[in-house]
């Protein structure tokens, strides 16, 4: 979803207006050291007056210890590859769940500032929500009572599958509620996509059976249920049922075409 919106990715969530004769460009996010590391995304952004900004976007959803260390590690990586005057490098995370560490870290006599956006407290969803990165806008605690229907709108009106699958998938990962919501809200529209296509569905079913947690099987369950027949009375009922008998066998039923009737029956 960044790669294919990189000017509003870097004015939502860097914080920056990009003129209309930049040009932004991918850069390599793979830095070679003692050992492998990659970042989430790089753009480079080449000004007509040969500045080039990279930015550096990481996406992290939990705090770990040697995180700010890692964004250490990035930095020095794009200054050895970015050394030139021209060069500026410019790092951004991006904490969908909130609660992401400050944007500074000092030791000894290093210090890194960075830009840090937690998606639920800093972003305005009314401004995200006029933008191909909508989907961020269910994230937020701001969110308006209206966010699932424009999403889906946004969602409906993309003209590149690729994208809207994106999109979809990005929906799907917000709160048991809204994912449920924004499923009803697209076959509303007539899109009768099939949530075991889709690679958080897969996701989803795999972890969730690797991990054995019942709750988590039956929501499962319920969204493969609910994207293939819409809702209906007794789904999470029905969900129940077939996770206690073989979660696995009738995910495998229901992506072959089993009737509502014919899983009732089982």
């Amino acid at each position: 979803m960044l790669e294919a919106n990189p000017k509003d990715t870097l004015r939502l969530l860097c914080g920056v207006e990009v003129d209309e004769a930049v040009v932004i460009v991918d850069g390599p996010t793979e830095i070679n050291r003692k050992r492998s590391m990659h970042m989430d995304k790089v753009f480079a952004a080449l000004a007509t007056d040969g500045i080039v900004d990279i930015h550096h976007i990481e996406v992290q959803v939990q705090r770990t210890a040697d995180f700010q260390v890692r964004m250490v590690g990035y930095w020095v990586g794009l200054a050895d590859k970015y050394d030139e005057s021209k060069h500026r490098i410019h790092q951004t995370v991006i904490w969908p769940d909130g609660g992401g560490y400050p944007g500074s870290f000092q030791r000894d006599c290093l210090s890194l500032d960075y830009r840090v956006v937690n998606v639920p407290e800093d972003l305005d969803p009314e401004e995200v929500l006029r933008t191909p990165l909508a989907p961020l806008a269910l994230w937020s605690t701001r969110r308006p009572p209206d966010v699932v229907e424009r999403v889906a709108d946004r969602i409906a009106a993309q003209t590149d599958p690729e994208q809207r699958l994106v999109q979809t998938e990005m929906s799907l990962l917000a709160a048991e509620d809204i994912a449920r919501q924004i499923v009803t809200a697209l076959r509303s529209r007539g899109m009768r996509f099939n949530l075991a296509e889709t690679e958080v569905g897969r996701e989803i079913a795999e972890e969730n059976l690797n991990l054995g947690r019942e709750e988590g099987l039956v929501r499962s369950m319920t969204l493969f249920l609910q994207s293939r027949f819409g809702e209906f009375a007794g789904l999470e009922d029905l969900a129940r049922k077939l996770v206690a008998d073989d979660h696995a066998a009738n995910v495998a039923r229901i992506m072959s075409g089993a009737s509502l009737n014919e899983l009732r029956k089982s």
